[in-house]
């Protein structure tokens, strides 16, 4: 049998870890632009990563990374990918150690880890090493070329009557101010979306990198609700490209004083209607399990679920400074 060879990460392995995430999970789209793109972290976040090579070939990666707008400095991601064909040879494990031994010098207090439900063995691995279920959440899909639009006739328009405006942020980008509305919605939204671990704060800055510098960044997808009133941007549903041939849903969201109007649902036609013209296949998304509200929707105009992800997370230290503001359902 060749010998395993761990290693750090080098610029020239972006191909190959690309490969290794494609056979791991072949329903997903995985590309080096991809990979490149996430690489781009805030100067605060601390990442590595480690490759597994068995006979010349990359068979492994594995890598710790933190979240911005979930940043603690001793709080980390850790992920172990290994290729299907090279599995119960210990390749796993030998890069999850190289990545807690890497982690050391940062005195980490909590590890967070995730698989989906049709990954026994890695759930498995998880609760072996000590990681406790923290969150679950369903992917769902739509299958936009047979979508149905006839029983949400007039929802669009009804949404118009009331006194809002659907406009995408290519329809919005004359306006000098739309980056800065936008980042203002975004920043109320986000206290209602489920998390694992409490918010952060994200400068203005990084969110504009995040969204207008992105690879992947559909300004014909991004859609806001705006009250005709007061100009204020107050709900938002945003589609994202993907190196596949589905559209990817980011936040769809609506300001707390303008819930129940039907306005995330009139976002969710348009982006839908824009997927068709299009041609795409599929929009995805993803919504916490318990997070009635958006499922609903969803449920309602014929996402699918697949089989649901959970999060994990491995205690190691108590936290010391006090915790942000929580981020509920």
């Amino acid at each position: 049998m060749n010998k395993l060879n761990i290693r750090p990460f080098e610029e020239r392995d972006y191909p190959a870890i690309a490969e290794v995430y494609i056979a791991a999970w072949p329903d997903q789209a995985h590309s080096e632009a991809s990979l490149r793109e996430h690489d781009h972290h805030a100067p605060e976040v601390k990442w590595g990563r480690f490759i597994a090579e068995q006979g010349g070939e990359v068979v492994g990666v594995g890598e710790y990374t933190q979240f911005e707008g979930m940043y603690h400095p001793q709080k980390f991601g850790v992920w172990v990918t290994v290729k299907p064909a090279f599995r119960s040879r210990g390749i796993g494990k030998a890069l999850y150690q190289q990545v807690m031994e890497a982690l050391k010098p940062h005195d980490p207090i909590s590890i967070l880890s995730s698989t989906r439900e049709d990954q026994p063995q890695a759930i498995a691995w998880l609760e072996k090493l000590g990681f406790v279920e923290k969150m679950k959440y369903w992917e769902s899909r739509l299958d936009v070329q047979n979508f149905d639009f006839a029983p949400w006739a007039g929802k669009i328009e009804a949404v118009e009557a009331a006194g809002f405006q659907l406009r995408s942020l290519k329809e919005l980008e004359a306006d000098p101010q739309h980056r800065q509305k936008l980042y203002d919605l975004w920043l109320e939204a986000r206290l209602d979306v489920p998390r694992p671990d409490a918010l952060s704060e994200v400068r203005f800055e990084d969110y504009c990198k995040w969204v207008f510098e992105s690879n992947y960044y559909l300004p014909e997808g991004h859609f806001v609700a705006i009250d005709k009133t007061t100009g204020q941007y107050v709900a938002l549903s945003t589609l994202w490209k993907t190196d596949g041939d589905y559209l990817q849903t980011g936040l769809t969201g609506t300001r707390r004083a303008y819930r129940r109007k039907g306005l995330a649902l009139a976002l969710k036609l348009k982006g839908i209607q824009l997927a068709q013209t299009m041609g795409i296949r599929e929009i995805r998304t993803g919504n916490e399990s318990n997070n009635r509200a958006m499922l609903a929707i969803n449920e309602a105009l014929g996402f699918v679920k697949q089989p649901i992800w959970t999060d994990y997370v491995l205690a190691l230290g108590e936290e010391t400074s006090s915790p942000a503001e929580q981020e509920l359902s």
